[in-house]
């Protein structure tokens, strides 16, 4: 019998493993820039639960073929999550059991690689962890020296700000909305989407208008940074250092304060987005988090101070943080 999907290939990730059959090699060219290639376990062996499924295929281009302004439209229902872009990219998530299917034109693929990428390989894998090893939290995550400074506030606080500014001065980037969290290590950090989207006067303050593209989403025109170029399994994960939340964003000049555990629990909650406890437990990691020291950033509205408290957090070590 003829196997539509002759091609297979596991990939490892933190105490889990997703297993890609398809029918093209280039999607597993893609998913070699996200994780590292395994042997796959059989499930149940050693303990370790069955892999996470996905179907992929890439299809001949129908008539039309969809540009920059192609839209991504999701739907979401109790027990899966399903995604159109254009009629040149479609994908399922399911639940029970876990796993993904979807297929993609072949000008698509050829073209836009990242958006491929992003759309039918890091969306549903970060979907599925959130709800396995790892729990989701709506924070970005910059990296240095040291490890992750994980950066959380509510919408409107400069999240993507900050974190596009600290990607212009060479630092690494997780996100800037989203990170996964293992369960069993909470200091563990993995990119969700590996994703930097900032407003247009954005990105004319810190020019590079010209290396974004627009993503329209949520019916907000916002500039999308290409991260995907640069992507390697070792640049998706990191070691949490420490978490700064963001206060007002206009008091100038920048200031960190340190923040006792119930005070941090309690700001860091304002950051909370629902998507969070359909599988996790962020009062549980607000503590986890707050007990071990954690600061608050007023005045991100000033970027060059900003930049340099980044700086000192993601070169110093824990301890050396606390004396700040």
């Amino acid at each position: 019998m003829h196997d539509p999907t002759p091609y297979c290939q596991s990939y490892s990730l933190r105490n889990d493993q997703i297993r890609i059959r398809t029918n093209e090699p280039g999607l597993l060219a893609l998913a070699d820039r996200l994780w590292v290639r395994a042997v796959a376990s059989p499930s149940g062996q050693d303990g370790r639960r069955g892999e996470l499924d996905f179907t992929l295929s890439v299809v001949p281009d129908g008539e039309w073929r969809p540009g920059a302004e192609g839209r991504e439209q999701w739907t979401i229902e109790p027990d899966c999550i399903s995604l159109d872009f254009a009629g040149s990219l479609s994908l399922r998530i399911e639940y029970h059991p876990p796993r993904a299917t979807g297929h993609v034109s072949e000008f698509l693929l050829t073209t836009r690689p990242g958006d491929v990428a992003r759309m039918l390989l890091e969306a549903p894998s970060a979907e599925l962890l959130s709800r396995r090893g790892c729990m989701v939290i709506h924070a970005g995550a910059v990296v240095g020296p040291a490890g992750a400074v994980v950066i959380r506030g509510p919408s409107g606080a400069g999240k993507s700000t900050l974190v596009a500014a600290a990607h212009c001065a060479g630092f690494g980037v997780l996100g800037d909305e989203s990170i996964l969290v293992a369960r069993d290590d909470f200091d563990e950090l993995a990119a969700t989407v590996r994703d930097l989207k900032v407003l247009p006067d954005v990105a004319r303050l810190l020019e590079i208008e010209g290396v974004t593209e627009s993503t329209g989403l949520g019916g907000q025109d916002k500039r999308r940074v290409d991260l995907f170029s640069s992507s390697t399994p070792a640049v998706r994960r990191a070691r949490r250092v420490t978490t700064v939340l963001l206060g007002d964003r206009e008091r100038r000049p920048a200031q960190l304060v340190l923040l006792p555990a119930s005070q941090f629990a309690e700001i860091f909650r304002t950051g909370e987005i629902v998507q969070e406890r359909w599988a996790g437990d962020p009062d549980l990691l607000a503590r986890e988090w707050g007990e071990r020291g954690g600061y608050l950033l007023n005045g991100a509205a000033d970027l060059s101070g900003a930049l340099r408290v980044l700086r000192q957090l993601t070169n110093l070590s824990h301890a050396a943080q606390r004396a700040l």
